[in-house]
């Protein structure tokens, strides 16, 4: 491949840099090393514009003055050593000095860089490590879009063309449009057409000539269709002679590719490399294998000469406890003292507070309850003794009061009872009475009486009812409270007063025959009688009253005794409860101090559990001192040692043990290597069988017997590939043919064609001059028409419309035109999706499995959203968006690699790397430098740009430019 490489560059002034040389070396990678401002990224834009021109911006022009631009000295393999000089004033000039001393003009480079101009450079040669981040954005239409418009126009042409024809299209037409130009004029052809068929109405005269016209002009159309026929037919009959010796060739393949052997076709594709690669692992494995058993007896011999005391490592633990409680031993003395000082005071309260509680036991005082929910039961108990005691009294008061209310009350009744008149007085009385109403003739009066005592009587039943409602509701009432003596009583009451209501029944008319009546007494013994008569009727009422008072006042004192049986039963229990606390604390005096003696014996409680609590404390430091003593005297006994201090031989005893913990530990040691190196044979001898049974597994697949048979099945396999590849080829360029085409030149032989071919040709010249005699007849009409038309509407109308239809013709070939192309370029999007596409990422994929040592094989596209998509060693497969950052930035450089290597533009630019891999730890900076020096073995160089000191570091001093800043 021819490869431009740059010698040297002389900046006259550019960007910071002004008179400055810069020489490269020979070797293919250069690197050009400098820290933050020193002009790194001006070299890479000074090369750029040598090439290609100067940017646009005025950036790096020259603020003080001078030539803006310099040389750039290269070897090119055509033209050798040339150099490029570019300056700017106030126009750009380029020359371009070759070998020989020729000067050649600007479009030479042209032609050496095959149309590739800045913005295409920089896509493809010229990336950053902020484009090694940008591969999750990556899928098929993207590249594949990329592809086809950087051979075809430049970098970013594809998304600008694009929007330009759409832009371009939907300014001429658009199907429900109004506003696009190719809408606006087919309207007005519309309004002309309805215009003139409106005038055609109205003149006649010249419909013949019209008829004829139109008949030649369908004639003239059928003509024209049919020379188009033709002529199409006759691109056929030249695409059928052209793919005539293509089947042939594809026949003649496919016979050779029948006569290899089967087993041709099954070998695979890197058979001989994947039998290198496990006889390159196999044999260096298996001197790994012998070194390392001789490594492992010997490390078995130092294992032997070893021996630690087993004993005495056993005891280690305990020594070292011991030495560590050491000083506890020396303080429990200290605390034994004090304990024994605070027990002698503890022991002084409590018998103090035992005085005061006149106790002698103080274990009695242990076993009493001091739990919150006890002394919240005792507080209950004697709050209930003293809230009973009083209630008690309060109940004797109110009964007193009550038994004195309940005895004025009966007296009253009896006062009242005695004032009543017997019921044969008042009889007599009223017969008296009734006899000398009669004997006076006042009949009227004696009707009034009767109507008076009859209202008597009512009321009194109606004071009857009254009574023994009232009796009645307190029965209940009281019953409702369960206070049974006052419900009986007034049950008994009522049955007394209705039995003696019942006795006193009014006088009836047949008593005046029983009695003689008294006839003889005067009108003052009369009225007296009446007198009589209404004061007893009213000591009766008052005798009810008085009888009602009673009842009231009973009830109140059965009252007081229902609350004297309910204090019994309720408080009776806390007089219960209260000596049951006394009995249970051994307190004899008056229950509502039993408080303040709880209080008191809780807290001589808590001083003889404390003086218990000190004395079990003090034995069990006696106890750990003299345990400690004997653990240490059982170890010097051991160590035959009773004679030194426990202090030195608790020292010996650790240092002892750190003797023999050294010899253990260098021993385990010893055992860890020896494990490893197990470790190791074993892993190497499963490599050795595994590489082993893949060897055999080659050349069971491949049908050998052994490794001279397995390569010439190899050879023979390698021809059927090329045999292959061609037919496929083949194959491809029949696709690209019209089905008609081919099924043309399948079905005729190549005279047959040819002769097709003149048959054709010749029915094309007949057809074209009948056209041109039927065009000559449609003028003549036409200006027959004309003379008709000369002065009316119709003819102003019919050139208007011609007009527009022209116009119209026009706007739609344009839009047609714009069309055809957009359907060209996705065609051709398409051809290089399907073919261009694979063969870009196979050969992404051998950039990307050494730079990742081999851990990823393939790179394809998801069928599911066109992401790309990476396939592990192991066969997992992985989205661009699930790789790590370091894995992402080496699939975007095999991709970059691969579109540089398989575009073979043939220019062979040089790559401009500004610190690209500034994130790849030491092994992957490793991998892609060695891939680097792969890429430029065909002789393209290669710039990296860095400022880091381990990305130099990889290189050699003679390959590196340094920049100050």
């Amino acid at each position: 491949m021819k490869a431009l490489r740059i010698k040297s560059l002389h900046i006259y002034n550019y960007g910071k840099f002004s008179n400055r040389t810069f020489h490269f070396s020979a070797s293919p990678v250069q690197v050009i090393y400098g820290l933050n401002e020193a002009g790194k990224t001006t070299m890479m834009s000074f090369i750029e514009s040598m090439l290609f021109g100067f940017p646009k911006t005025k950036k790096y022009e020259p603020k003080t003055g001078g030539v803006y631009g310099g040389i750039l000295e290269a070897e090119h393999p055509e033209y050798g050593v040339m150099k490029i000089e570019r300056t700017k004033g106030t126009a750009e000039k380029l020359r371009v000095y070759t070998e020989k001393g020729e000067v050649m003009q600007g479009d030479v480079l042209k032609q050496l860089f095959h149309g590739t101009d800045r913005s295409l450079y920089k896509a493809i040669y010229s990336f950053d490590v902020f484009g090694l981040q940008e591969i999750h954005a990556f899928n098929r239409d993207k590249i594949g879009e990329f592809l086809l418009f950087s051979s075809l126009f430049g970098a970013e042409a594809v998304s600008k063309l694009d929007s330009r024809l759409t832009k371009e299209s939907e300014r001429l037409y658009k199907p429900n449009g109004r506003n696009p130009q190719l809408n606006q004029e087919l309207e007005t052809l519309k309004q002309l057409a309805v215009k003139l068929k409106q005038a055609e109405t109205e003149e006649a005269g010249y419909h013949q000539i019209l008829e004829e016209k139109r008949t030649l002009e369908a004639r003239l159309a059928e003509a024209e269709t049919e020379l188009k026929e033709t002529a199409g037919y006759i691109r056929t009959i030249e695409g059928a002679i052209e793919l005539n010796p293509l089947l042939h060739e594809k026949a003649a393949l496919e016979q050779e590719m029948a006569q290899y052997p089967e087993q041709a076709g099954q070998f695979p594709a890197d058979g001989l490399h994947q039998l290198e690669k496990y006889e390159s692992h196999f044999h260096p494995k298996s001197a790994q294998l012998e070194a390392l058993r001789v490594k492992m007896a010997e490390l078995d011999k130092q294992r032997q000469r070893l021996t630690p005391d087993k004993e005495l490592l056993a005891k280690e633990t305990l020594i070292q406890e011991l030495s560590a409680a050491f000083h506890m031993y020396q303080s429990c003395g200290e605390q034994l003292a004090a304990i024994q000082a605070q027990l002698r005071q503890s022991s002084a309260e409590a018998a103090a507070g035992l005085e005061q509680l006149n106790k002698t036991d103080e274990n009695e005082l242990l076993t009493m309850n001091t739990s919150y929910d006890y002394e919240w039961q005792l507080q209950q108990a004697v709050q209930q003794y003293v809230q009973a005691r009083d209630r008690k009294r309060q109940l004797d008061e109110t009964f007193e009061l009550a038994r004195q209310e309940l005895e004025a009350a009966e007296k009253a009744v009896q006062a009242a009872s005695s004032a009543i008149l017997e019921n044969s007085q008042r009889k007599d009385k009223e017969a008296a009475l009734k006899a000398y109403d009669e004997a006076q003739g006042q009949y009227q009066e004696q009707a009034e009486l009767r109507e008076q005592l009859n209202f008597f009587e009512r009321q009194q039943a109606k004071q009857k009812k009254m009574v023994i409602a009232a009796g009645m509701l307190f029965i209940v009432l009281f019953l409702l409270l369960q206070q049974w003596i006052p419900a009986i009583s007034i049950g008994a009451a009522l049955i007394v007063y209705g039995l003696a209501s019942g006795k006193k029944t009014p006088p009836s008319r047949n008593s005046r025959g029983m009695r003689q009546p008294m006839t003889d007494i005067s009108p003052a013994e009369a009225e007296a009688l009446r007198e009589a008569l209404w004061e007893d009727d009213r000591n009766k009422q008052h005798l009810i009253t008085q009888r009602a008072v009673l009842q009231q006042k009973e009830a109140a004192y059965e009252r007081v005794i229902q609350q004297f049986e309910q204090w019994e039963a309720d408080m009776a229990p806390s007089f219960t409860q209260a000596e049951r606390f006394m009995n249970e604390l051994g307190f004899k005096e008056d229950p509502s101090f039993l408080l303040d003696a709880y209080s008191l014996m809780k807290d001589v409680k808590k001083e003889v559990k404390k003086k218990h609590e000190l004395t079990i404390e003090a034995g069990r430091l006696k106890k750990h001192r003299r345990t400690f003593e004997e653990r240490v005297s059982m170890l010097m006994s051991e160590n035959h040692s009773q004679n030194i201090s426990i202090s030195d031989a608790l020292h010996t005893l650790q240092k002892n043990v750190e003797r023999e913990k050294e010899i253990e530990k260098q021993k385990k040691g010893i055992e860890t290597d020896i494990h490893y190196t197990k470790e190791q044979m074993l892993e190497l001898e499963q490599e050795i069988k595994y590489f082993q049974a893949q060897i055999e597994q080659l050349f069971a697949a491949a049908g050998a017997k052994d490794r001279n048979e397995y390569c010439t099945i190899a050879d023979i396999s390698r021809q059927l590939k090329e045999t292959e590849s061609k037919l496929h080829r083949i194959n491809a360029q029949l696709q690209g043919g019209h089905p008609e085409e081919l099924e043309l030149a399948d079905s005729n032989t190549l005279s047959e064609l040819e002769n097709k071919q003149f048959s054709e040709n010749d029915r094309k010249e007949r057809l074209t001059e009948e056209i041109r005699q039927l065009r000559s007849q449609i003028a003549l009409h036409f200006v027959k028409q004309e003379q008709l038309e000369a002065s009316g509407l119709v003819s102003d109308l019919k050139l208007q419309i011609e007009m527009q239809k022209e116009r119209v013709k026009e706007s739609a070939k344009k839009w047609a035109s714009i069309q055809m192309i957009k359907q060209v370029i996705t065609n051709k999007l398409e051809r290089h999706k399907k073919v261009e596409l694979p063969r870009l990422l196979e050969t992404a994929g051998e950039f990307f499995r050494p730079l990742t040592d081999g851990n990823y094989k393939a790179i394809y596209f998801s069928e599911t959203d066109d992401s790309i998509i990476v396939m592990h060693d192991d066969g997992t497969v992985y989205h661009a968006e699930e790789l790590s950052q370091g894995t992402c930035e080496q699939l975007y450089t095999a991709i970059r690699f691969a579109l540089a290597v398989t575009r073979q533009d043939g220019a062979g630019l040089p790559f401009q790397l500004d610190d690209s891999f500034v994130h790849f730890d030491q092994e992957r900076l490793k991998r892609v430098l060695d891939v680097l020096y792969d890429l430029s073995e065909g002789g393209r160089q290669i710039l990296y740009f860095t400022c880091h000191d381990h990305v130099k570091d990889a290189f050699q001093s003679s390959q590196v430019i340094h920049l100050v800043s």
